[in-house]
């Protein structure tokens, strides 16, 4: 009995010299959570605190050529140009009160803020009255997201610029004033400061179906201090798009 003991006590002493030696599960404790993930690390990162406007001063909407189409998505494009040329307004969604989504929502006249909570930074955008939520506590995009208007958006800081990979748009998003896009839509944006007051959203949209290439452009933000964001309300149930494509005005209620 004393020997299958002290064999049992042998055992033991091994199994826990083995795990003292084993230097994983402080490596596994050591590892730091994502930037943002708590209120300590929040208040590291960048203060962007407050309202941005357009800086129309440093180019504020800076697309310094259009997209390279494919074919196909050309042709629609150039019909939408023609249709243009005749004035047939080629009306979008936004007219009946529907948001444009990403990433035109982003180029909205309108000021934005940003919210910074634990694992999360959400955009506050005036027009439409519209949040973004991007998320920072190392999740990863869902196999299947439902798609949205702003799309799912997964965040990570590199240093001071926030790096945000979005997907899944409802097919009736823009990516520019009549090009649409497929469901393979991927944006990417990289949020910086580059003065004080100056922050800039550059921003990548990837489309196999309808880009030949990505397409890479620069909006341009102001922090304007002081300033409350508004309360921003479409109501427009007169105006519509006869069978011809023309804008016509309801002049009474039905």
């Amino acid at each position: 009995m004393r020997g299958a003991v002290s064999v049992l006590l042998l055992s033991l002493l091994a199994s826990s010299v083995a795990g003292a030696a084993d230097p994983a599960p402080a490596r596994a404790s050591a590892r730091s959570s994502p930037q943002g993930d708590t209120w300590a690390s929040i208040a590291k990162l960048p203060d962007w605190s407050g309202v941005w406007d357009f800086d129309y001063s440093r180019g504020g909407l800076d697309r310094p050529a259009p997209p390279h189409l494919t074919p196909a998505f050309a042709a629609k494009f150039a019909a939408y140009q023609q249709a243009q040329k005749h004035g047939l307004n080629q009306q979008t969604e936004t007219a009946n009160c529907v948001p444009p989504g990403m990433p035109q929502i982003m180029a909205q006249p309108y000021p934005i803020e940003f919210l910074f909570t634990p694992g999360k930074v959400t955009v506050a955008i005036e027009a439409y009255s519209q949040m973004r939520r991007i998320f920072t506590d190392g999740r990863k995009h869902p196999a299947d997201p439902d798609p949205t208007f702003q799309g799912n958006s997964i965040g990570h800081w590199e240093g001071d610029t926030l790096v945000v990979d979005t997907v899944g748009f409802v097919p009736s998003t823009l990516i520019a004033p009549g090009v649409s896009h497929s469901d393979q839509m991927h944006i990417r944006e990289r949020f910086h400061l580059v003065a004080p007051d100056v922050l800039h959203d550059e921003i990548t949209v990837e489309d196999p179906v309808t880009l030949e290439q990505p397409w890479t452009y620069t909006f341009a933000y102001k922090h304007t201090p002081g300033y409350q964001m508004l309360e921003y309300v479409c109501d427009n149930n007169r105006e519509y798009v006869d069978d011809k494509g023309v804008t016509r005005m309801r002049l009474q209620n039905h």
